[in-house]
């Protein structure tokens, strides 16, 4: 125990003579010194109940934050109901929803976000809602036209691969290549007569 307690003098006594004997850094030239702030200049309106302006501020509506991307709708042409409109089982389909930009695949059934709940995914559209009651539906945006245009005709092609050359060739390009006849007695020909 004793060992202890002059250990912890001993400590002690390094610590204040390091402190007393170190000189400060010299405070730079274009250093400039901190205004201090009184406690009477804070705002205290929060601590007496008041609402701060941010909190009363309308917050954006709930639409805005969300966009479907796309979807994965179970065979909806052969489950069609009697008014023709299409009709999904219960609990298939998964949508990709982007939530405050931050992109989520969410299977029917499963929260998107907080008590918000997927209930329905229809060939190009969403219903999202809270309890079984349906209070949101996002549809996707109509894709893009596909760009058409025409073709230019193929130039006329030099290579004759079998039957009339086309007109307009050189004469020499529309007579066909003679091949030579193999060697008599050569290999694949007939055998020479002995």
């Amino acid at each position: 125990m004793a060992f202890l307690v002059w250990g912890l003098l001993a400590f002690s006594a390094a610590y204040w003579l390091v402190h007393l004997l170190a000189k400060p850094l010299a405070t730079p030239s274009q250093a400039l010194p901190a205004a201090e702030q009184r406690s009477g200049q804070a705002d205290l309106t929060r601590l007496f109940g008041a609402a701060t302006l941010a909190a009363t501020a309308a917050a954006p509506p709930v639409e805005s934050r969300f966009k479907l991307l796309g979807v994965v709708a179970p065979n909806l042409t052969s489950n069609l109901t009697s008014a023709g409109r299409p009709r999904g089982a219960a609990g298939e389909g998964v949508a990709l929803i982007a939530v405050d930009g931050v992109a989520r695949t969410v299977r029917v059934g499963a929260l998107v976000d907080t008590d918000l709940q997927l209930l329905a995914v229809e060939a190009r559209s969403v219903s999202l809602g809270r309890g079984g009651v349906v209070s949101l539906s996002l549809q996707m945006e109509a894709p893009a036209i596909a760009a058409t245009g025409a073709l230019l005709p193929a130039p006329l092609s030099q290579t004759v691969l079998g039957g009339n050359p086309p007109t307009g060739l050189p004469v020499a390009a529309q007579a066909p290549a003679q091949l030579p006849a193999p060697p008599v007695g050569g290999p694949g020909g007939p055998p020479a007569n002995r």
